[in-house]
């Protein structure tokens, strides 16, 4: 039987838009003489709906594209299967399954092992593309009894008809390992985002730091350099190094200079501090004066960037990670601010394995490498305070986040990452650090969603709650 996979990236709510894409894949498959159509699930309205499933005036408007679509299939003399079950000898599921890591390949082997178990070709279909942090990769296909299978790529669009009388002449597409997959995810995360909301422009405010180099590299890639708008914000703390890093960076991405600012913040924060002197006198304490100052250069780096934000019409990228969101280690309504947050759910270690990666990726293609080298190599740092460094507040990143993926993908409990090897006193900090980050992490942007157990969505931490793991 000649079936067609329709793998198509839909606009939540966007029915009109919706009903005319997946007629231009009805007429794609005709041509190439399919039977018998499988959709994604929801492929008229999109997914997540969220509150718009409760609204009258939008269900009704999905009704009438549907039948648009029905009547679109009928015309052309092609079945049409828009929900799972048997059909026509085949076990077909209509799926709308988020990214997460490994779970195409979950997926895949799922598939071939029902098709052998019921001894009849099993069929799913997934959407591509983006809606706000949740990530639809694609990967639809098709597995036989006798254990060959025919896949569609990951992350981008494609109409294909597969004649299942003659699958092993069909050519899998190749999905690519962990990091290729993390970066096309992202990519395709940031693209959608700003497709989607109308918006052209970002802007990113770049420290020389990883973190942010990283997001810039995303960004470049998924909505070209011009446009990308970046300022600078050194301090008195900065060293030197941090903003030639920048500089080095936003020449080898190639933005133009009419987008690019430096801006040093020292004597705006001592403007701030003499204003503030009265309070910051009577703190109790030193440490507590000393973190007030730092938090206080967090949030004027927030106030110029999201001044270039306001006046340029460009939305502010986050850059923080998931293992400082984890642990509460950044500045409430300073850098943990921004409207999405590109990398807010990969650890620190994945940060520094996808900027590798992404640089090899470019060098291979015979392109200059986008991240520097020496921001690769060099020490993390807030800059916030002399000679700073992470590892002064935080145990070493790989350290942290082994115990951070146990605690929250592995649902373990302390005394289980204890029993793993761990040092009890260490794992006993990071989860008073993780427990006590909460009133933050409510505050956070979306995150673009590739753990499977993102702050915010899967995870989600009473405030007030006992603080025990």
């Amino acid at each position: 039987m000649k079936l067609a996979l329709v793998q198509q990236n839909y606009k939540v709510g966007d029915t009109v838009a919706n009903s005319a894409k997946i007629r231009q894949g009805l007429a794609e498959a005709h041509a190439q003489g399919a039977r018998l159509v499988v959709l994604a699930e929801k492929a008229v309205t999109g997914t997540p709906l969220m509150g718009l499933a409760q609204s009258e005036a939008f269900l009704r408007q999905a009704d009438k594209a549907k039948a648009e679509v029905e009547a679109c299939a009928a015309k052309l003399g092609m079945q049409l299967v828009t929900q799972s079950g048997a059909v026509e000898g085949l076990q077909v599921y209509c799926s709308a399954v988020p990214f997460r890591h490994g779970v195409a390949e979950e997926m895949r082997e799922q598939a071939r092992n029902e098709a052998q178990a019921l001894g009849k070709p099993v069929v799913w279909v997934n959407p591509v593309g983006a809606q706000t942090g949740t990530i639809y990769y694609g990967g639809s296909g098709v597995a036989m009894p006798t254990g060959e299978y025919f896949t569609l790529p990951l992350f981008e669009e494609a109409v294909a008809v597969v004649d299942t009388d003659a699958l092993p002449v069909a050519t899998s597409a190749v999905w690519g390992g962990r990091m290729e997959q993390l970066h096309a995810a992202l990519v395709l995360g940031v693209r959608d985002y700003f497709a989607k909301t109308g918006c052209r422009d970002a802007c990113i405010a770049l420290s020389g730091g990883i973190d942010s180099a990283l997001v810039m590299a995303l960004a470049v890639e998924a909505l070209g350099a011009e446009h990308i708008k970046t300022v600078m914000l050194p301090s008195q703390y900065s060293t030197d190094h941090s903003v030639a890093d920048a500089e080095e960076m936003i020449r080898r991405v190639g933005i133009p200079a009419e987008q690019v600012w430096l801006v040093p913040i020292a004597d705006t924060f001592q403007t701030a501090v003499n204003a503030l002197q009265p309070i910051l006198d009577t703190a109790p304490s030193e440490k507590g004066r000393g973190l007030a100052e730092e938090n206080m250069q967090a949030r004027i780096r927030l106030m110029m960037t999201m001044a270039l934000s306001n006046s340029h019409g460009a939305l502010m990228l986050n850059t923080s990670n998931k293992s400082e969101a984890a642990v509460g280690y950044g500045t409430l309504y300073g850098d943990t601010s921004g409207a999405l947050s590109v990398i807010g759910d990969l650890y620190k270690e994945d940060v520094y394995a996808l900027s590798r990666h992404i640089n090899q990726a470019a060098e291979a293609a015979g392109r200059t490498a986008p991240i520097p080298e020496h921001i690769l190599t060099k020490a993390p740092s807030a800059e916030l305070r002399p000679g700073q460094k992470d590892s002064d507040s935080l145990p070493d990143y790989p350290l942290l986040d082994a115990i951070l993926v146990r605690l929250v993908e592995g649902g373990c409990s302390a005394w289980q990452v204890v029993d793993e090897g761990f040092d009890a006193e260490t794992v006993e900090r990071v989860c008073r650090l993780l427990l006590s980050g909460d009133f933050k992490r409510f505050q956070l942007p979306p995150a673009l969603q590739v753990s499977g157990c993102t702050f915010g969505v899967q995870w989600q931490w009473p405030i007030t709650a006992d603080k025990v793991l």
